[in-house]
């Protein structure tokens, strides 16, 4: 019988936060006569009509059946946006999908959410069940649902790939991962970061920078001369967003730091400076390596919640240094923070406590741009390089290491 309620007992925060929601929906809807409306009273930005990311893809679809072109038209869609997703997506017109499946659509990546959250994350503590229970009600994954933005669909493909991966035979996990890194580099172009999960491989720089390429490639195929128009019609907002550019124009909006350059509020200078902090970062990190155990758990490359930590921060750092993402893309903070959480109730250390709540604290940070929540985004990014940077590159010091060895006793023998 223990064996039976035991897996309930450990996704408890996770059915708790999923049963608050819906309770706190429904109460909404009913008081205030809608659905946009009991979004908004638990401060979550809504629209009318709902699912608005969506929208942008259903309607699309409209858009082109009716012989026009979505990336340059906008009257198909009710908030006369530019479709700015790769043309991937407008296949799902083969599957009968068009504006009228909308609302079809967003709650089936709700509901793929919802499933992902519940392989992803298992607790045994009362400290890891309420950075969990926080994490899945905070403002970032509320928007993410809200909004039925296709990272949702990302979200889902990456946790459930790793985790069936992790059941395939050593010789097949390769190939598996490297085609999952395709699949979804070709729906949405930054999970090419994911490529870093094969650092620690055999020969693992190149392979990370070979199913880079390849993905990159793949993107480049399947989305043609639509690539440009995808990255140019994407919109990037200072507002509901995270990134370099919130993070400059914030402190450089601050009395305090009113020395901070003006130029920093230029989107391509704050990604410059985005690589520069990171560098700094790091830089710290390898003087203070010896420390940096005390503070984050060693990540791990073999197992789908490593993977998946791995994969959050790579993406994070990504998203961090392009400039700005909307809040909704923290949803993959989730696979670094069911890390911790496995860190935290393996019950040795706490070590990982005070990063958990940094990344619950930025979940649940204010759509608007303010001083504390950039504190919180700047912070989270020196914290997620530092932790990255240590983990990937001695992995490939010590393969070039080994590669010196190996040919200074090539020559060695040979004399």
């Amino acid at each position: 019988m223990q064996k039976l309620t035991d897996p309930l007992r450990s996704r408890m925060p996770v059915l708790v936060a999923v049963i608050t929601i819906a309770t706190f929906l429904c109460i909404g809807t009913y008081t205030r006569g809608n659905v946009a409306a009991a979004w908004k009273m638990m401060q979550i930005p809504s629209t009318n009509p709902l699912f608005a990311d969506t929208i942008t893809v259903t309607n699309s679809i409209d858009c082109l059946l009716a012989g026009q072109n979505p990336y340059k038209v906008g009257s198909f869609d009710p908030f006369q946006r530019l479709y700015n997703y790769p043309p991937i997506w407008l296949k799902a017109r083969y599957l009968g999908i068009t504006s009228r499946s909308t609302n079809l659509v967003g709650t089936m990546l709700a509901l793929s959410t919802i499933a992902a959250c519940l392989l992803l994350f298992r607790t045994k503590t009362w400290v890891s069940a309420l950075i969990v229970f926080f994490a899945l009600t905070s403002k970032a994954t509320l928007f993410l649902v809200e909004r039925g933005n296709i990272d949702q669909l990302i979200f889902f493909l990456l946790v459930f790939g790793f985790f069936l991966i992790d059941r395939q035979r050593a010789e097949l996990k390769s190939l598996f991962t490297g085609i999952l890194v395709g699949v979804l580099t070709v729906l949405k172009i930054y999970p090419v970061v994911t490529a870093v999960v094969f650092i620690r491989n055999r020969n693992g720089f190149m392979k990370t920078l070979l199913v880079a390429v390849l993905s990159i490639a793949a993107l480049i195929v399947t989305a043609g001369h639509s690539l440009p128009v995808v990255l140019s019609n994407t919109p990037r907002d200072s507002q509901w967003s995270f990134g370099a550019f919130p993070f400059f124009m914030a402190i450089g909006s601050h009395s305090i730091f009113a020395s901070v350059p003006p130029v920093f509020r230029h989107r391509v200078v704050a990604s410059l400076g985005g690589v520069a902090l990171g560098a700094l970062s790091l830089v710290a990190a390898f003087i203070y390596r010896d420390r940096v155990d005390q503070f984050f758990p060693q990540l791990d490359f073999d197992h789908a919640r490593g993977r998946l930590a791995i994969s959050g921060l790579a993406i994070f750092c990504f998203v961090f240094v392009s400039g700005a993402s909307y809040n909704y893309r923290l949803i993959f903070l989730l696979g670094i923070l069911a890390y911790l959480v496995e860190d935290i109730d393996n019950g040795t250390t706490r070590r990982s406590v005070p990063t958990a709540i940094l990344l619950v604290l930025l979940m649940w940070g204010s759509f608007s741009l303010s001083m504390f929540r950039e504190i919180l985004d700047g912070l989270t990014f020196v914290l997620a390089t530092a932790w990255l940077g240590t983990s990937l590159i001695p992995y490939a010091w010590k393969r070039a290491d080994i590669s010196a060895i190996g040919t200074q006793i090539t020559l060695t023998e040979s004399n």
